[in-house]
């Protein structure tokens, strides 16, 4: 954490000179304070935090929720709601932002700290999980392997495997393995040509070469069909 750069938006400049003594005592770097939402993005444009610790309730017609939502919109870094307000409504605009953390007023310092170790981890995370995640592109799946995002076209997917946490694509020469849930692949794929026939399988209609009521072959290899989902399988074969 020594090191890390910090902006701190809030109107209050007691509480805001409170945030900055605790944190510039322990090695953080402060890179400014600012009141309203006009001043904090110039802040972050000039200062290029790591962080961000934001208050709800800042002067002006916009508020730290909406400062957060253009956060998120145009800049890549975490932040921390700070409040004194805890109405329903409130936090209700607050959680559909996705804050990285939420800090209640009167706090300690301690609270601050763990605030912005929790922040810094998830976003972290959430960074490593984007880069491992497969991007679609026109006609082409794009999936991360060692160094490398490989391109690989729809067409020669056979079908997308389950495996806990990950998933494998099956293509005609090679196995991909990747860190994507099944839902999270087939949120990204175009739903006339790619089809769920198994809570553990995703298969690429065009490749299917038979079919009864308990499973689909392709290539010789025998896919499982849910129950649930062979009457929808057929509708769909049917408007091709």
């Amino acid at each position: 954490m020594e090191g890390t750069r910090v902006g701190i938006i809030e109107d209050e400049m007691i509480i805001a000179e409170d945030i900055r003594d605790i944190l510039e005592s322990n090695s953080f770097h402060v890179c400014g304070v600012a009141k309203n939402y006009d001043k904090a993005i110039e802040l972050i444009d000039y200062t290029e935090p790591d962080i961000v610790l934001l208050d709800i309730k800042i002067k002006g017609e916009q508020d730290g929720i909406d400062l957060a939502h253009k956060i998120r919109e145009d800049y890549n870094i975490p932040f921390v709601f700070i409040s004194s307000h805890s109405d329903p409504q409130t936090v209700k605009r607050a959680t559909e932002v996705h804050p990285y953390g939420y800090l209640v007023k009167p706090f300690e310092d301690q609270d601050v700290l763990v605030a912005i170790e929790v922040a810094l981890s998830n976003f972290r995370s959430q960074q490593a999980k984007s880069e491992e995640e497969p991007m679609l592109l026109s006609d082409s799946l794009f999936v991360r392997t060692k160094n490398l995002s490989v391109k690989i076209p729809l067409s020669e997917i056979r079908y997308i495997k389950a495996d806990g946490n990950y998933s494998q694509i099956q293509t005609r020469d090679k196995n991909y393995v990747l860190r994507s849930t099944l839902k999270e692949i087939e949120n990204k794929l175009d739903h006339n040509k790619f089809y769920r026939t198994h809570k553990s399988f995703i298969v690429n209609l065009d490749q299917m070469s038979a079919i009864n009521s308990e499973y689909v072959v392709i290539n010789e290899e025998k896919l499982p069909i849910g129950r649930d989902r062979l009457h929808h399988l057929m509708e769909r074969i049917n408007k091709l």
